[in-house]
Formats: structure tokens, sequence, C-alpha cells
């Protein structure tokens, strides 16, 4: 089994991802983005996509006029992008890591990308990577999956079968390391033979104070917080919160 959350571990499940769930889910997260962001940034604004997967709201925002950048660390999802959203630019990055100048008016990161952050220093290296790299008054935007998510989706067996392709994925979460992990495997037929990929992918549990501190530490001023379920109106995202600050 590869370590979690590697470029690799992401590389492998691209095509998995792109195929069945780059649309579903984060077309109904982009109806939060679209109530609380869009209003905000004027057209033409340049946004950046903080961790974003194969590009659909990279696409989605670009529709609606702004100046789109996406950043992923992973090549095979970054691949998927560049063919769903040609015109955007994309940068291969590490979200802990990126250096960007203070040229965005917002930055997204949605589908619980900073729960795949492990550590809180490291969400905080993040937070104030985003600061950075936000013009004065930036907005930030993004959601987290919380507790009560986790213990409702990640106990979890799923799989996918198609005729040339099997996805398997077995979840748990571990309420003392506060830790979720879907164990990952791929089957793949190429020609007679069926290839096999595994890989695991984790994420962390933080709590809304935890997330606050940091933000409040990496320099952002006042957080707002709304709840996926009760207050976004998303019904299948029960435990997702979304956290929205600016410099």
């Amino acid at each position: 089994m590869s370590k979690p959350n590697t470029d690799e571990a992401y590389d492998r499940f691209a095509r998995v991802y792109q195929r069945h769930w780059a649309h579903e889910v984060p077309s109904q997260i982009m109806t939060v983005i679209d109530r609380l962001l869009v209003p905000s940034v004027p057209a033409g604004g340049r946004v950046l996509d903080l961790c974003c997967g194969t590009g659909y709201t990279v696409a989605e925002l670009s529709r609606r006029g702004f100046e789109v950048t996406g950043l992923d660390i992973s090549k095979g999802m970054l691949r998927h992008a560049r063919r769903n959203v040609p015109a955007a630019r994309f940068i291969l990055a590490d979200a802990r890591s990126f250096e960007l100048p203070p040229v965005y008016l917002a930055v997204v990161s949605t589908f619980d990308s900073l729960n795949h952050i492990m550590t809180l220093d490291e969400l905080m290296r993040v937070f104030r990577n985003v600061r950075q790299a936000l013009a004065p008054g930036g907005l930030f935007l993004f959601d987290m999956n919380m507790e009560d998510g986790f213990l409702e989706n990640w106990a979890d067996y799923y799989s996918i079968v198609e005729e040339r392709d099997v996805c398997i994925l077995r979840g748990a979460y571990d309420r003392e390391q506060k830790v979720g992990r879907y164990d990952i495997t791929i089957f793949q037929l190429r020609g007679q033979t069926w290839q096999r990929a595994d890989t695991l992918i984790s994420e962390k549990c933080y709590s809304s104070k935890e997330i606050r501190r940091a933000l409040k530490t990496a320099g952002f001023k006042e957080v707002s917080i709304y709840d996926a379920e009760t207050e976004m109106g998303l019904a299948e995202h029960v435990g997702r919160k979304f956290f929205l600050t600016r410099i």
C-alpha cells in the first residue's frame, strides 16, 4: 500500500475522480460559491482555485467572467484540468509551500481539499501562503469536513463496476487520531489484461476552533462559518462547513 496523500496517490486516483466525482459534488458546492463569493469579486478579477483537482471550479468561475488560476499537487489531476479548461492557467505546486504574488482578489478551496493537510502546523502554512497571494481586502472561501461528517460518511464501503473499470473504496474513521482514510483499489482493463493500482488517501478532522485560530494566526480578520446542510441548503453534505474570511 502506498503512503497517503502523496502526489502519486492523487495521480492514481485522478482518472476515477474525473469520471465519477469531478462534476456531481463540485456542482453542488458551486451554489455556495455563487452565494458567498461571486457577488463580492469584480468581473475580470483574479481568482485562485487552490487544490483545483480536475478543474471543474476553474471552469465555472471562468464562465462567470473571472481570470482563474488553478493550483494542484497532482500531475494527473492537472492533466485532466488542462483538457477540461484549456484557456485557464494551471500551476503544479504544493498548497503547503507555494508562493504567488499578492494579485488575487479571492482564493477558493473546496470539496474538503484542506482536510488533506494532515497537521495543524501545515494547515497554518497553507493559510499563510494564501494570505500572501491575496490582494488587500481579498477573500478566502473554503470548506472542510467536520467530525459529524466523518462519523456520518467514512465508515463506508463503496464500489464502482464498469465494463473496463472497477474502483473499490474502503473507508474508516479513527476517533482518537481524528483521521479518516480511504483505501482505494482500482482495476483498469488494458487490452486483454486487468491492471491493478492501490492507493491511500487520508483526511484530518479539525475543529472549528482550531481552524479559526489558525486563520487568525495567519493574519486573517473576521471569520464567518456556514453549515452546508442547515444554512447553505446542501442536504447531502452533513458535517461540511464553509469558512469565509478576508485579509
